[in-house]
């Protein structure tokens, strides 16, 4: 699968109609397909942040600005001299108190802090959580401030799945112990606590101490605008951290943007200097950041609009077109297709389908498992988790690996899976599985740490897989029902408004957006876990539906749950009778609620329908080279400014060193033949004489070949749940199967 292009591998009529995705809004003259080469050209598929202002974010420069480094370096020479100052009065100091002790001792022999922990202390502690850890923080803390607190570092609690609970156990902790203990949780929700010990009174307060004081960041958060290439957003806020030793908690980020694509969105970390930020530039791989500000408060996830596609391509071909045509031909017919479908849909708009990727890219679906586990087949949903291909696993375990990262950590999955369910070697396929598979990541360590004893607990293995990640193969079930139920919609009503279609109760209906799920879709109905939460849909009555002050674009449709109303017409039916089939769960819409709450939803609701949120363009081109940039990105914009501003050695040399380093990281990890996305292929040789105009166009029409293939830049603006893969669906059409 990973070889194939992103359009062919998701874009096929059967996929579609296996997610759901039936029906179009748009009418269309001619279907036409197209590649869509995210690989080895990820600049192929640009996304940028819409602000929740409307306007869309750029990098504008990569690292600090001229005036930013040029203020750094005055504040360090200003900063040396008052150091060097205030230094050398604190060694006159020093020298004075070593000369006149305090009544004959020294602050090293001034008594310790009292270390005993009160009865009342440990039995709440113990409450929380057991005998054996609260012992184990007791010895760490006494161990702590004597000769041998080298020998243990830290102690691990059992996994705590109630959030509150752990939030009460860190607090009771800090009280407890002073201060003293510091507590993290894992991925398990484990608490881990190691000592901290107290800083001497009397350590010398020299030049590098006062410096680190005197360098404080100029605000709480640092915001920052992060562009990517072929990295998903976690990756790239993992990389961040990991080089900032911080937590990935610390940094804040409005939505998570596509892998394989170029992308822009503006992320938040706290308590750190902007030059410390930059200066990872060049050392990131794929990654670049720019424009810093600080502000009193976080980027939230949420934070945003939407999100501006540039999404170019190739190799168009139009269904029925004549292949005798020339290219600008066959361009010229297929511009008048496009804008005529284009402006439909700015217009209509187009069915609100759930696009591909939230069902995954694995051979069994993210809505297959979430199936499983609502339908309490557990078994099912951890060894479907853990499904590997036979021939990539063999290849893998006779050391076939390939060189190229992503598709190596494909083939280390499946031979890791393989080793593990054929109980060849559990130890070896934990040790060898990429990080990034983190679901497996959990499942395989929940189920080998007690041996053979824990290898049934498949429950256990699926709570233990982080909560983002396990809702979202609930999620994807709930999708995939609401898929089916929007084509059903859509096949029985179109756009007509029909008695019991769902609307946004008017006393609910402020905000209707009122944050996202973990997912990243925008909830419209927020609902509290509770039987007496308000519904936030009614159905139509007749007169209603016929009034005509409602309109498609108000109708809605809940994903199954507990806390949602269905539509009280043949689509509520369709629901029951849809989600009771055997090879769909044989499920029941009105029974969401599950023994354990980890997997109980509650349900919301979505829009039938969805718009661009600004005017959409295309541009149909020809052209003869693949590897043609159609769009430049902003790093490339970065670049060509800088060049053209300063020349190859101007001020602004080390912003363009980083870009160009940036974008050089980023070619590492593609197919061997990727070349780099950028506006200017090659820098031109400085000893090379330029030639005129004329010689130019002169070598141009001798050359140049005459433009062979049809190419489609499209431009759209979308809201935060909406899929671009669907608006070009709607656009498009179905592909036929023989190239799906």
């Amino acid at each position: 699968m990973a070889d194939q292009n992103h359009f062919a591998l998701r874009g096929g009529a059967a996929y579609n109609t296996g997610i759901g995705i039936t029906q179009r809004a748009t009418p269309l003259a001619n279907a036409w397909t197209g590649v869509l080469r995210t690989r080895p050209r990820f600049s192929d598929f640009q996304v940028n942040e819409i602000k929740e202002d409307g306007s869309v974010l750029h990098l504008t420069h990569v690292g600090l600005l001229d005036n930013e480094i040029q203020t750094t370096d005055a504040k360090k020479e200003s900063n040396s001299e008052k150091l060097e100052e205030e230094a050398g009065k604190d060694e006159k100091l020093q020298n004075e108190n070593k000369e006149a002790p305090v009544n004959g001792n020294d602050s090293a022999n001034a008594p310790e802090q009292s270390r005993e922990v009160s009865a009342e202390d440990a039995s709440a502690l113990e409450a929380l959580t057991d005998a054996t850890f609260t012992q184990e923080l007791v010895e760490l803390y006494k161990a702590g401030h004597g000769a041998d607190h080298e020998k243990k570092k830290s102690v691990t609690s059992k996994p705590v799945d109630d959030r509150p609970k752990r939030g009460q156990i860190h607090q009771e902790i800090r009280r407890i112990f002073k201060s003293q203990i510091e507590t993290n949780t894992d991925e398990f929700g484990a608490i881990i606590a190691s000592f901290v010990p107290l800083r001497k009174n009397n350590k010398k307060r020299g030049r590098g101490n006062r410096e680190k004081r005197e360098e404080k960041p100029a605000g709480e958060y640092l915001h920052f605008t992060l562009y990517k290439e072929n990295r998903d957003t976690m990756d790239a806020v993992n990389q961040i951290a990991r080089f900032l030793k911080v937590k990935t908690q610390v940094i804040g980020y409005a939505g998570t943007k596509d892998r394989r694509a170029s992308t822009v969105q503006r992320c938040s970390v706290r308590y750190m200097r902007s030059r410390n930020l930059a200066g990872l530039n060049g050392r990131l791989w794929g990654v670049s950041t720019g424009n810093y500000e600080y502000h009193s408060r976080p980027v939230y996830l949420g934070q945003l609009q939407g999100n501006e596609f540039v999404i170019a391509i190739k190799n168009c071909v139009m269904a029925g077109e004549n292949k005798d045509d020339s290219a600008a031909q066959r361009a010229d017919k297929l511009r008048i297709n496009v804008d005529a479908a284009l402006a439909h849909m700015a217009e209509h708009g187009w069915i609100n389908y759930f696009g591909h990727q939230r069902f995954g890219t694995h051979d069994i679906g993210t809505h297959e498992i979430g199936k499983l586990i609502l339908g309490d087949k557990y078994e099912d949903a951890v060894n479907s988790l853990l499904h590997y291909d036979e021939e990539i696993a063999a290849k893998a375990e006779a050391g076939e690996i390939p060189e190229e990262a992503s598709k190596r950590d494909d083939y280390l999955r499946n031979q890791a899976c393989m080793l593990f369910l054929t109980g060849k070697d559990a130890e070896r396929a934990i040790k060898i599985l990429p990080r990034r598979f983190s679901a497996e990541g959990c499942i395989l360590r929940h189920l080998n740490r007690m041996g053979s004893s824990s290898r049934r607990d498949f429950v256990g293995a699926l709570i233990h897989i982080t909560r983002g990640l396990r809702s979202m193969y609930l999620h994807a079930y709930q999708s995939f029902i609401w898929n089916h139920a929007a084509s059903k919609r859509w096949e029985l009503y179109g756009e007509t408004v029909k008695e019991g279609d769902l609307v946004i109760a008017q006393a609910e209906a402020t905000p209707l957006v009122a944050g996202q799920d973990q997912d990243g879709d925008d909830i419209i109905n927020p609902v509290e876990d509770d039987d007496d939460a308000p519904l936030r849909a009614r159905p139509l009555t007749a007169e209603e539906a016929a009034s005509g002050r409602f309109t498609v674009y108000d109708v809605v449709l809940p994903t199954p749950g507990y806390d949602v109303v269905y539509p009280d017409n043949e689509i509520g039916t369709f629901y029951q009778e849809f989600m009771g089939r055997e090879d769909n769960g044989g499920l029941d819409p009105y029974k969401m609620r599950r023994m354990r709450r980890e997997f109980s939803l509650p349900g919301r609701y979505r829009k039938l329908m969805n718009r661009f949120l600004a005017p959409p363009s295309a541009d149909v081109r020809v052209y003869t080279d693949e590897t043609e940039q159609m769009h430049p990105t902003d790093l490339d914009i970065i670049k060509a400014t800088s060049k053209t501003a300063n020349g190859s050695g101007g001020k602004r040399r080390r912003e363009d060193e980083s870009a160009e380093s940036a974008t050089k990281k980023t070619k590492l990890e593609g197919e061997e033949d990727s070349t780099p996305a950028e506006v200017e292929m090659k820098e031109a040789d400085n000893n090379t004489k330029e030639p005129t105009s004329a010689e130019q166009d002169e070598d141009n029409t001798a050359t140049a070949p005459e433009p062979e293939k049809v190419a489609v830049v499209v431009k759209f603006q979308l809201g935060r749940s909406a899929y671009a893969t669907v608006a070009l669906r709607d656009l498009m059409g179905d592909p036929p199967e023989e190239t799906a």
